[in-house]
Formats: structure tokens, sequence, C-alpha cells
């Protein structure tokens, strides 16, 4: 839950939804003006409810332990919302559903009808009273046959009985993370495997994960018979399934499974108070709402405003500033509605922006003095803190490096007074960060339940991101007969276009962003054609690779470690006849290959960073660090029985692998000499080079410094048998394997 601490006045908030309500607390369904409190006491428990007020559809609970301060709640669960309209196209009678309806039978339906999901999850059921077979629906605009009906021979789709829905639930509400756990055996019993997003594929080698009993602890998931979300399909709400009958499945196994999910980053705008006036709605930062000065034109689209003095944020985490260019006063936008300027504690706004940062892994580091002095004070933090003069450092803070995450600083304890918010990066002065004065008082990092990790992209039928729309999550080796791709947004992931099926022809990489058209995607014709698309996995590895002037890796070699932008002045390599990539593939004839006569510049994919289980495949047991963490030498790497714990998540950062319980130390051979049969621990010397690590598709974790060491769970029946050590590479060893599991 995140909440925004800003200086206001304190007043009475009254509820207006609906004449004649007094309540204190307003949290409405058609408004979400925040509530503010003055208290005196050391903590504070707020608990509001829907039932408890007519008319409301969020609630929040809050347990604070901060001193006496005026306090801004905004409310972190959304409101959901469904339509569904009688006939196709969106078209005919519309219902809109803003709660639970245990008895939906007397919605007037057609065979084929069309829903626009607009915020949450839904569950639509049968039966009366949320029992029955289901339909899952998810944020997006979709149409549904009466799949339901008894299939009648010789009888045309169209003249099918009218769809009946018996009741509607909505199911996920808020970005808390999913979680669903896999049995081995009945009723809860034999190994666990916990997942927490998309699993394309349970098993291995084709061969579907034995499942015998599911719990679900949070969530709504689609499970699949077989692997790529195919086959049979079951929708499992909260609870415990102890038999696959339970689930409506014949054999005990799983194929795949995903969670449904809330995805949205969008801002609606209005250039008067009360959502009045011009409005827009956008998904991106908007530099300027002021007319341009000179020949300098203004921002796309935002000519119709030239202010805002009110808006609704749909989802996610915005920053809305005083003035042009993200200058001046910032203000901090969560989900909401902002009925007029006071609601965000300044005045109109002329520039906004969603954060778009990765928001794990967080770290600060203030220094007292200008551009990270180290003459002066310092201080690394991961935590939020209440009063920094409390830590011993202080309050003056003249330059902040922030290593990870996104994080508010205050000028004032208790997360009071002017509130600025820091993404990753270095700032050399107060100026940096917008401040007028080096104080800071309170500081906490922005803490998103919801990180999208799953790969994902829209493909709009127009330029511009108009027309039909077209969501992938998976490989597709030939889209639906008749959409042309015109323009897409690239949520997350990387992927590769191509313009024949089956990932032929010519190829386009696309990163995480907004292409309006054909040429920004790299098409060097307007009639160009997308036809497949294919994702690009995780890679742990280090960027290296190799080109070679003659074929058959023959001839003069550059070896490139990082991006050129002039291949020939970088190495005087200008006649690239073959390429092998290291660790992945290679090229013998790179004009074949390509058609391309020359290189001109090259650079390796970005990776967002992610977090993951490293599972050893003979064991099943995950690499977990134990010992006492007073003393990080004593601390040893062995495999354990799988935990919630942080000694079981890593990741991958600069070639290093980082444990997220001590995320300043990275894995490293113990002692002074590293040969087969060292023992691997914690250093906290992340800088030092020779402590690199590679992941191998094969599943080796090989030592960068000498390949012919892996990773291997050293075994036996000696008390040491569960230690991680360096050995040899042998193919023939499941102990040297590990799966890298996604988070």
């Amino acid at each position: 839950m995140v909440f925004s601490w800003v200086n206001r006045v304190k007043k009475k908030v009254l509820c207006n939804c609906s004449a004649g309500c007094n309540h204190r607390i307003q949290f409405c369904q058609r408004s979400a003006d925040p509530v503010v409190f003055h208290y005196c006491r050391t903590s504070l428990v707020v608990v509001t409810r829907n039932e408890e007020f007519p008319g409301h559809s969020t609630f929040v609970v809050a347990f604070l332990h901060i001193r006496c301060s005026l306090i801004r709640f905004t409310s972190c669960v959304a409101f959901g919302g469904v339509v569904l309209f009688e006939k196709p196209q969106f078209s005919g009678q519309a219902y809109e559903i803003y709660r639970d309806m245990p008895d939906a039978t007397s919605l007037q339906l057609s065979p084929f009808i069309s829903v626009k999901v607009v915020r949450g999850c839904w569950m639509l059921y049968e039966k009366p009273d949320f029992q029955g077979r289901t339909i899952a629906l998810e944020e997006a605009n979709m149409e549904l046959a009466n799949d339901w009906a008894e299939p009648q021979v010789g009888t045309e789709p169209h003249n099918s009985p009218p769809m009946v829905i018996g009741s509607i639930r909505l199911a996920v509400r808020d970005y808390s993370i999913p979680h669903i756990d896999l049995f081995t055996e009945p009723e809860g019993h034999g190994r666990v495997t916990p997942y927490h997003d998309d699993t394309i594929e349970t098993g291995s080698f084709g061969i579907p994960l034995s499942t015998a009993s599911i719990q679900v602890h949070s969530g709504v998931w689609l499970l699949f018979s077989d692997p790529g979300f195919e086959g049979m399909v079951s929708v499992l709400e909260t609870g415990v399934y102890p038999f696959p009958e339970t689930w409506g499945f014949p054999s005990p196994f799983v194929g795949s499974l995903r969670p449904l999910k809330m995805v949205c980053i969008t801002a609606v705008l209005y250039e008067k108070p009360g959502f009045e006036g011009s409005c827009m709605e956008v998904d991106g930062e908007i530099f300027s709402f002021c007319e341009s000065e000179g020949d300098v034109p203004a921002d796309l689209d935002t000519m119709k405003l030239k202010s805002v003095s009110s808006l609704k944020i749909i989802g996610g985490f915005w920053v809305g500033y005083s003035e042009s260019g993200f200058e001046g006063q910032q203000h901090i936008l969560e989900e909401g509605e902002y009925l007029e300027c006071s609601d965000w504690g300044g005045s109109e706004l002329l520039s906004l922006r969603p954060i778009l940062s990765d928001f794990m892994s967080p770290h600060l580091k203030m220094f007292s003095d200008r551009d990270f002095g180290e003459l002066g004070m310092n201080i690394d933090l991961s935590v939020p803190v209440i009063n920094m003069d409390e830590t011993g450092y202080g309050m003056k803070t003249q330059s902040i490096d922030v290593g990870g995450g996104v994080w508010v600083v205050f000028e004032e304890p208790g997360f009071y007074g002017e509130p600025y918010v820091l993404e990753k990066g270095l700032y050399g002065s107060p100026e940096d960060w917008g401040a007028l004065q080096h104080r800071v008082g309170s500081t906490m990092p922005v803490i998103l339940v919801f990180l999208l990790c799953v790969p994902q992209v829209q493909l709009f039928s127009d330029p511009g991101f108009k027309g039909s729309v077209l969501t992938l999550e998976d490989n597709v080796t030939s889209l639906q007969d008749g959409f042309s791709v015109a323009s897409c947004k690239v949520l997350a992931g990387s992927w590769m276009a191509f313009e024949g099926q089956d990932f032929t022809c010519r190829m386009y990489v696309l990163e995480v962003g907004n292409y309006p058209d054909l040429r920004s995607m790299g098409c060097v014709s307007t009639s160009s054609s997308i036809l497949s698309l294919q994702t690009i996995g995780f890679e742990f590895s280090l960027p290296s690779i190799t080109l070679f002037e003659r074929c058959g890796l023959r001839g003069k070699r550059v070896v490139l470690k990082d991006g050129s932008v002039n291949l020939q002045l970088a190495g005087g390599c200008g006649r690239v006849q073959s390429v092998p990539v290291w660790l992945s593939s290679q090229v013998l004839d790179w004009r074949k290959h390509s058609n391309w006569q020359k290189i001109g510049s090259l650079r390796p994919l970005l990776q967002k960073q992610v977090h993951f289980r490293l599972r050893n495949r003979q064991t099943g047991l995950m690499m977990s660090v134990t010992g006492d963490l007073d003393d990080v030498k004593l601390l040893r790497i062995q495999e354990t029985e799988e935990a919630d714990g942080l000694e079981q998540i890593w990741f991958y950062q600069n070639g290093r692998l980082h444990c997220k319980l001590l995320e300043e130390c990275c894995l490293s051979p113990s002692g002074s000499v590293t040969i087969a049969g060292s023992r691997v621990g914690l250093t906290p010397d992340p800088d030092d080079q020779i402590h690199l690590w590679s992941i191998t598709p094969e599943g080796f974790i090989r030592y960068v410094l000498n390949p012919d060491l892996v990773l291997e769970v050293k075994g036996g029946h000696l008390y040491d048998k569960n230690q991680v050590i360096l050995n040899t590479p042998d193919a023939s060893k499941l102990q040297q394997r590990w799966d890298v599991e996604i988070i």
C-alpha cells in the first residue's frame, strides 16, 4: 500500500456521494477526494468498507506509527467497473456493473455479447449466487459467444438461445501479488511448487508437472492442461483444491498457468475543476500544456489543454509539475480522482509524467557534500526513514545517488513538507531534484506490488495507436486473417517482428516503448507488413560478440563487449562476414544470413532486471544463503527446501549474482585459490571484476574467470552434502544444472 504525505490546511471532509450524507470518510464511487486527519496519537487505525456506507465501492486499511502531522490518504484499491453490451460491436442495451451481482439473470442479452472491462478482473458465473461454470474477464474489450448453451445439431450460431449470466463478481481489484501452490500429492502433500506469474510450461521437455492438489493463496488463476496455455482450462479462485477432480481435470497434470491481471497506466485530464471543460486521456508524459513559443511546436494533441485543474488517475503512479518541462513544485498522483487543484495540494499542472522506472530493489545513498563528496557524511538506505536527524546523519543533504527503485524525499521529518520524486540516477545538487534548499528530513521508497514481467505487446490496425487492438503475450507464428499492424506498444519484454509467417523474412527488434507507425519500428517502406512475432527470452551473461572479416569464422577478428555507433571507426572491421555470439549461436556467412553488405552499428539488447529462484534439477531444492548475517564471511551457499524468505531470491546485475537478502553482496568463490572443489559464498565487494558469472541455456552457472568451473551441489552423505561448490562441468551430472524460475 502506497501513501503520499503533503502539507495541507486541516479541514472537515464530508462525503458527497448522496444528498444529506455526512460521513467524514470520503471514499465514494464517483468522488475520491482524499481524507485528511489531524491526530496526536502515536498510532492510528482506519478501516472503512463499502458495506458500511452505501454508494461506496472501496476500502482502505492503514496502521501508522507516525508523529503528529497532517496526512493525506488516497485509496490504493481501485474502483471496479465492467460494461456488458446486449449485442456485438458494443451495441444495444448497455449494463454498467460496479459491484458484485448475486443474481444477474434479469439482464437481457443476445447470443453474442460484447464486454468492456474498465477496471479490475471479473468473473461471470453460469448460475446465480456465484455457482456453475465461469468466464474470466481481464481489463480489455472483447466479444463473447454463448458457450454455456447446449449445442444443437443444425442450428446456426446466430440462432442460438440468448446468453444468460447467472451472477457477476469482481475477482481481482488491486495489484497484490498472485500466489498459487501446486503439490505433487493429494491434499497438500508432497513437493510444493509456488507460482506468482505467467508460466508457459510448468514441466520440462514437454512433460507437464504432476499436480495432485492445489492451494490458491491470492488472485484468480487460469490453469491449462497443456503447455503454451493450450488444452483444457480451469478457473481457480482463492481456496484449497485437494484432488484434480475439484478443478475439473481428468488427470493430475497442469501444463501451464497464469493469473488474471490488471494492466493500466492511464490518466484523464480536465482543463477546469470538477471534471469540466476540455479533456484528454493520456498514457505517457506531457512535457508542456502551454502554447509553444516561437517555432517550437507544443506536444501533440495538447493544444486543446492549456493546463490541468482536475484529473482522474485510472492507473499507475504519476507526478505532476507546476511548471512546464517537469519543473517547479512536484505533486504525487496515485490512483483516484482529483476534483480540484487543492486535492493534490497545489496549483494547476503545466506538465505531467508517469513513473515507469523499476520499483524493485530500492537503494539510496545520501551525501552531505555536493557531487557525492566522500569527505562529508553519507548514509545508505533501503527502507523508509521517518526522521533523518535520529539516524546520526542529520538533515543536510546536498547530493543523492539513487541506486535502485523510486524514492520520495521530504524536507521535514514525518514525511512532511515539500516532496520530491527521485528515480534511479545521480543528483549532484538539490537543484537536480528540484529543491531550493539542502534539507531532507525523511524519505521512503515507493513500493508497487504489481510488476509486469511477462512479455506483452499491443498491436494496432491504424497508425497512432488507433483502430482495432490485438494484445500478445507469447509467440505468434501467423497473425489472424485481416489484421494488419500499423502501430504498436511494447509494454514488457523485447520482441522480434517478422514480415513473413513462421518468423521468416525481414526482422525488426522492438524493445519496451511506443511505435506510432511502421517506420518507427524500422520498416523501410510503408507497404511493409508484420505477419509474425516472437519474444526474446532473458539472458544471464555479459554481452560479448566476435566479428570476423571472412566466412567460416576466419580472418581478422574484432571482439566487442558493448555497443558501437560506428563499427568501422571503433574496430576497423568494415567487412564482417561471420559472427559467433558467445554462449548463444554463430553465423558462418553473414551476407547470406542477412542480405546485408556490411554492419554499420550494433548494440546488445536492453533487459529489465528480474528476480528469480535457482532450483537444482537433481534434488529440486533451492540455492539459498545460510548462516549468521552478522559475519558475511561465515555465510554459506547451500541448497535447502523451498521457503518464502529472501535468502532464496536472486538477481543478475552486470555479470554478478546478488541475493535479495544482502543486495550489496554478490556470489563469489571462497578462499584465495579457486579450483575444483572450492566452496562459494558472498563477498561485500561487488566492484571487484573477478566475481562474474553466467547462466547458460543448458542450466550451467559458469565462473567467468574460469569457464571450466560451474556450480554444483556437493552431494554424498557427509554433513556438507548440501554445500554448493565449484567443479568441472559434466553434462551427465544433474546436480550441476539449475532451473531459473522468474518471480
